[in-house]
């Protein structure tokens, strides 16, 4: 079942069930770097969580690096259970 996502300066996308956000994001040309390919080893395409949190995965050990807050998120890391917006802001 496809999730509406939206962000704040680029508008709304859906995003498939199991397609991460960065390959979304990658699919509709919304402007979500990946300097590691989307390993989870930089934190180019961090976002902030803006509402919707409790639709998105888990964080996973991997991304805690790269996290300052509680409302940020790497893209790469994320799949969703239903709607979310969000802010792009690469760490990098």
């Amino acid at each position: 079942m496809p999730h509406v996502v939206e962000f704040e300066e680029h508008g709304s996308l859906t995003v498939e069930d199991g397609e991460n956000l960065l390959d979304a994001c990658d699919r509709v040309g919304i402007p979500m770097d990946s300097a590691c390919g989307g390993f989870a080893a930089c934190n180019a395409c961090r976002v902030v969580v803006l509402s919707g949190a409790e639709s998105l995965s888990e964080r996973l050990e991997e991304e805690l690096p790269f996290l300052d807050r509680d409302d940020h998120r790497l893209g790469c890391q994320i799949t969703l259970c239903g709607s979310a917006k969000f802010r792009l802001d690469s760490g990098m």
